[in-house]
């Protein structure tokens, strides 16, 4: 869970289109060859290095609303 400082030290990025679209998609491309890297993954190993892999980009996918949640958030 992100604090306050870190939020706003974010925001610069996830709040400017011009430097956070190109990000989503390229997080997107990253996640559909992940997928597919999944899809033919022969080992367990191979599976579950790809299901990490999967799992970080849906982090940072998601990074622009946990910014946003952490900026709004009340400090009690």
């Amino acid at each position: 869970m992100l604090n306050k400082q870190q939020a706003k030290g974010l925001a610069l990025l996830v709040n400017n289109p011009e430097t956070w679209e190109p990000l989503v998609e390229h997080l997107k491309n990253l996640k559909a060859l992940e997928v597919q890297a999944l899809v033919g993954a022969t080992s367990e190993q191979e599976m579950y290095r790809s299901q990490g892999k999967l799992r970080l980009v849906v982090h940072l996918e998601q990074l622009r609303d946990e910014v946003i949640e952490a900026i709004n958030r009340q400090e009690s």
